[in-house]
């Protein structure tokens, strides 16, 4: 175990000190799927999983020359995904709730609306009640799916161009928009 320590301490020490990806790269290597795995247990979808390690990567990369890592850098690893998804969670859980207080609000309204049946403002209140709605739904997903969803439904891009774009394959692209409306049908 003391090797492992000091491999990943030697590691750390070159990477802070030098810009060369191929050392990040054999760190990434080492833990991605871990951490991964690791995520799963919180987030409990891959994809999600894996942005968030992904995300973890990058913020080590772009602070590697002020990190202080007390422990190992496992360690570190595993306390900042572990970290990164309790954030995601617990910003998912307020989302929600402010979802449930903005539907709750809108089934007021329409009460009113309906006592008064104006057809104008009920048109007004669907209108708005469907917009909520549509930007809730964006908002939980990934950033990934969330960018590759508005520009294939709302920028009308062919899944070739958003891939392309974005340098990504068409099979990604897909596979996102799949997951997006999977995700939307599970809410509503």
């Amino acid at each position: 175990m003391a090797k492992e320590e000091k491999l990943e301490q030697e590691l750390l020490e070159l990477i802070q000190r030098n810009d060369d990806e191929k050392l990040f790269r054999l760190l990434f290597r080492l833990y991605y799927s871990k951490l991964c795995s690791y995520a799963m247990i919180f987030v409990k979808a891959s994809d999600l999983a894996e942005e968030i390690v992904q995300e973890t990567f990058i913020k080590l990369w772009e602070n590697k020359a002020t990190l202080k890592i007390n422990r190992s850098l496992k360690a570190y690893l595993f306390r900042c995904v572990h970290n990164n998804c309790i954030n995601y969670l617990t910003k998912n859980e307020v989302m929600k709730r402010q979802y449930k207080q903005i539907a709750e609000e809108i089934t007021y309204h329409n009460q009113l609306a309906l006592q008064n049946f104006r057809p104008d403002i009920i048109d007004q209140l669907v209108s708005e009640e469907t917009e909520r709605k549509i930007t809730y739904l964006l908002d939980i997903l990934p950033p990934q799916s969330r960018r590759i969803f508005f520009l294939s439904r709302f920028e009308g891009l062919s899944y070739q161009q958003i891939a392309t774009e974005l340098n990504l394959s068409v099979e990604t692209v897909r596979t996102q928009i799949k997951r997006a409306i999977k995700k939307m049908k599970e809410i509503l």
